[in-house]
């Protein structure tokens, strides 16, 4: 008995059509992703086939990657196929830009993984399209084929999302097989792609009856017309059935079944039965360990008789029952395993696992991380074996954190506990499935199961404490995370033990919770600890414990952090840990924007960030070149650097580092005066901040008050100022420059600045040059309406100074001090509005350069007649005019408290008792009018 194969594929002209554009498209770098979805055996490895054989056709190159049907999926697998197949075919080459992700690449393949490789799927996810790039470049375009996703893992689907958002441009076609009629968790994720539109969905139907004909006929040519009858009417539109009951119906017509649809069924069974006793038996075993066959494994189940085994996969291969491809010996569909295994009795079925289990354990005693260990654990299951198979899920699960497959590794602690609740499996499932939601951020969840797991952990279980000092430890992650102080000190204060990796892994956390806490002393003090718990520790703890002391005291000791953050890159370093060496160096960049300096050793970050597959840490060094672009008042700098932050958030998906850079990007904008760029950033950025103090306040204060001002557009600026001071004031927000222009501003409209200055001194932010700067120019302010003239002046030199290398911010503060200093009879009011001029022009600020004109204008002319300076005689004009003072101070340019002041004088030279006297007072001394 031979398979028919129809040599033609029928009724898929549509589909195949736009498959085949898609491949045209990939070899001219205009790649996508497909996906092909149908039923059981609707033609979706056929269609697979047409494009393999189009690709070769081509001179392109086809890789292909399954996932299989195990309760416990292998994370990963169809990409790590993909792979082995690339280098079994010869076509993958050491790419320079694919090393920095060689590490997560090889987390796919759990043989290469030892130790637990700190992974990120997005890691594994660009590596991947990377290698996928390579190879479509040198061989004009490549199609990477995942198939059967409905059964892959939670990690898998992932890693295909990011592919299909970012396989376009790319030589590289994308496409993968799925039963959409199956309630399976990937399912829903890849029509959700579709629905993005990121994939582009083939939708295979079942055949109609006159292409049922069609194909039966090309199957078979001299089939009788009841033979294609019988085929018609049972094959219900499913291509595979009518090969299947052709291939059954070679010697004559069958009859139905027991298992649905029956026709089938009764096709795979009669062929099986075809086969001698022996060979029946080995098939069905092969059938219980997987769709892949293990042909030495099958031997040893059969006991020992390896030639036995090469005659049945012979014959079954006859038979059609089973297939031999690039990747082995398989069952031609799964379906064909499902009837095999629905055949069984229930108590057969428990004997015959036990004994695939018992050959399984013997053959592969090292079982763990391997593929099989799923198979092992679906057969302990079968056998009754509950505690068999949750021991062997607690390997899957540590074998998925080694390769960071979170999600696969809670899949099989969650199976693991329903087969054994309350015993002490249970219960080392759940500790380790509270590490896994603690790593996945999934707070809530976390809290709950740690109260148990802790509940449960008993003296008796844990006699030194270290496994309810791990679980506190997690919980106190959780809610750092979720910044509940409170509740992280809580369990930092349980966390009792004397293993010294805990303990340090503790200390650390107290100090960033202190430092959440604005205890900046005790912060520092805690960090300081830590790192001493940590010199014995490894070199990776070690570094974090570097640079969170680095971070306490950033805000007070610049040479501490400075010193920290320089040992931090210094032993990452030498442990060969560059994502480390990398991040420190980021951090120690933080150093030198503080003190307004240029970052050295950030370009070296970001590069190092790229060298080794660091993108969170790339966003960040773009990030601080922003900052240090607005140290140096370069507005094109900040937004090429910030767009290139944005980029790499958008691609790697990293969270609050989009919104942060787009605010950055907004900033940038802000100090150029393009609003409705910066209002175009701000749009994007603002939905995602949620509710990030930090990040609300500069919104405001960073954002648009600088973008207010440079369009001097003061009432607005005062307005935004103000509203990001108030966050950082209630929320203790991070620093930025302009929380001190806002204090300023406050104070040159008439209000105290001391509370204000004194809150963001005692939160650390002074440590930063340009904010100090500014906080001592609103203290000169204060001083000089003080009467104390001398102690202003030296004041605002000092602020200035600060301010030496930000030309915009000292055009700010001579523009908007002057008139306030003019009023109060210090400082040099005329000559620093001649030095704002030519910064506005320079930078094409039209509005701040016009008022800087008319100020100095009106100040140039000094005191006239009465003895009323110029300033006072428009004031008086204007309030003869009937205007209030708000008006007053748009017109003349200035705060209105300042206009309020000039009112007092002159009530008090012209000795009126209100606005209505000084109205007359004006009309009567038509001389003082202007």
């Amino acid at each position: 008995m031979r398979p028919l194969l129809c040599p033609t594929l029928v009724g898929r002209a549509a589909e195949l059509d736009a498959l085949t554009a898609a491949w045209d498209a990939a070899a001219h770098d205009a790649g996508s992703a497909v996906l092909i979805t149908g039923e059981a055996g609707v033609g979706k490895s056929r269609m697979v086939a047409e494009l393999r054989s189009r690709c070769a056709a081509d001179g392109g190159v086809a890789l292909i990657g399954r996932a299989v049907d195990t309760a416990t999926p292998l994370p990963f697998r169809p990409l790590a196929e993909v792979l082995l197949a690339a280098e079994r075919a010869g076509v993958v080459t050491d790419d320079a830009d694919v090393r920095p992700f060689r590490p997560a690449l090889d987390a796919l393949l759990p043989e290469r993984v030892d130790e637990p490789s700190g992974t990120s799927i997005l890691q594994v996810a660009e590596g991947f399209l990377r290698v996928c790039r390579g190879i479509g470049r040198r061989r004009g375009a490549v199609a990477v084929v995942l198939e059967d996703l409905h059964w892959a893992d939670a990690e898998t689907t992932a890693v295909l999302d990011y592919l299909a958002d970012n396989v376009g441009g790319e030589p590289v076609l994308l496409v993968a097989t799925a039963r959409p009629d199956l309630d399976r968790p990937a399912v829903g994720a890849l029509l959700a792609a579709v629905d993005r539109r990121s994939v582009v969905r083939l939708h295979l139907g079942r055949l109609s009856a006159a292409q049922t004909v069609e194909m039966a006929r090309l199957c078979l040519a001299d089939a009788p017309a009841e033979v294609v009858q019988f085929v018609t009417e049972r094959a219900e539109g499913l291509p595979f059935f009518v090969e299947e009951l052709l291939t059954g119906l070679q010697d004559g017509p069958g009859r139905p079944g027991a298992v649905a649809p029956v026709t089938f069924a009764h096709s795979v069974r009669g062929r099986a039965a075809s086969l001698p006793p022996a060979h029946q038996d080995l098939l069905v075993d092969a059938a219980l360990v997987g769709r892949q066959l293990d042909l030495d494994l099958l031997a040893v189940i059969g006991g020992g008789d390896r030639p036995l085994v090469d005659e049945m996969v012979t014959g079954a291969q006859a038979a059609g029952l089973l297939t031999d491809d690039e990747w082995g010996v398989r069952f031609r569909h799964s379906l064909t395993r499902d009837v095999l295994i629905a055949g069984l009795r229930p108590p057969e079925r428990t004997t015959r696992a036990r004994q695939a289990l018992t050959a399984l354990r013997e053959h592969a005693p090292g079982i763990a991380g391997d593929e099989r260990l799923g198979a092992a654990a679906d057969l302990a299951e079968w056998a009754g074996d509950g505690p068999g198979a949750t021991a062997l899920l607690l390997q899957a699960a540590l074998a998925a954190l080694r390769q960071g497959a979170l999600m696969t590794a809670e899949s099989a602690l969650q199976r693991a506990r329903r087969l054994t609740p309350g015993g002490p499996d249970d219960l080392a499932a759940a500790e380790l499935l509270l590490e896994v939601l603690a790593l996945a951020g999934r707070v809530d969840e976390a809290f709950q199961l740690g109260a148990d797991v802790v509940e449960r952990l008993d003296p008796a279980l844990d006699p030194g404490g270290r496994r309810r000092a791990t679980a506190h430890l997690a919980m106190a992650r959780c809610a750092v995370a979720d910044t509940d102080w409170a509740l992280a000190t809580h369990h930092l204060a349980l966390a009792r033990t004397d293993a010294p990796d805990v303990l340090a892994r503790v200390t650390t956390l107290q100090a960033v919770v202190a430092l959440g806490e604005y205890r900046h002393a005790d912060s520092a003090v805690l960090a300081a600890a830590a790192v001493a718990a940590a010199e014995s520790a490894d070199a990776d703890l070690l570094c974090e414990a570097l640079m969170v002391h680095g971070r306490c005291t950033l805000l007070s000791d610049l040479e501490v952090a400075e010193a920290a953050f320089t040992r931090a890159a210094r032993v990452a370093h030498d442990a060969g840990l560059a994502h480390r060496e990398a991040r420190a160096l980021a951090e120690l960049s933080t150093v030198a924007i503080n003190r307004a300096q240029e970052p050295r050793r950030l370009p070296e970050a970001r590069a190092l960030a790229q060298a080794c597959g660091a993108p969170e840490t790339e966003a960040v060094a773009e990030q601080h070149l922003v900052l240090a672009a607005w140290n140096r008042d370069d507005a094109a700098a900040m937004c090429q650097h910030a767009g290139s932050a944005i980029a790499i958030a958008r691609r790697y998906r990293l969270g609050m580092l989009l919104p942060s850079a787009l605010i950055l990007l907004a900033c940038g904008h802000a100090i150029r005066g393009e609003a409705d760029a910066m209002e175009a950033a701000l749009a994007e950025a603002v939905p995602l901040i949620a509710d990030d103090p930090t990040q609300r306040a500069a919104v405001h204060a960073q954002a648009r008050g600088s973008c207010a001002l440079a369009r001097d557009d003061v009432d607005t600026a005062a307005e935004e100022l103000a509203i990001g001071l108030a966050i950082a004031r209630s929320s203790r927000t991070g620093p930025m420059p302009m929380l001190g222009m806002a204090v300023l501003m406050a104070a040159i409209d008439g209000t105290d600045p001391a509370p204000a200055s004194a809150d963001l001194r005692a939160m650390g932010y002074h440590v930063m040059r340009p904010l100090h700067g500014l906080l001592q120019v609103a203290d000169a302010v204060r001083a000089g309406r003080a009467g104390a003239a001398d102690t202003a002046a030296a004041l605002f030199a000092e602020g200035m100074q600060e301010l030496a290398t930000q030309a915009f911010m000292r055009a700010l503060c001579w523009r908007h001090v002057a008139p306030s200093a003019a009023a109060d009879g210090w400082g040099q009011p005329v000559a620093w509005l001649q030095a704002a001029h030519p910064i506005f022009v320079g930078r094409g600020l039209a509005e701040p350069a016009a008022a800087v004109l008319t100020l100095e204008r009106r100040l140039s002319a000094g005191r006239s007649a009465g003895g009323l300076t110029t300033r006072e005689r428009e004031v008086l004009q204007l309030v003869a005019e009937g205007m209030p003072n708000r008006s007053i101070a748009s017109r003349l340019y200035l705060s209105p408290r300042t206009v309020e002041k000039h009112v007092e004088r002159l009530l008090a030279k012209t000795g009126s008792a209100n606005r209505a006297q000084l109205a007359t007072y004006a009309l009567r001394n038509p001389e003082l009018s202007l």
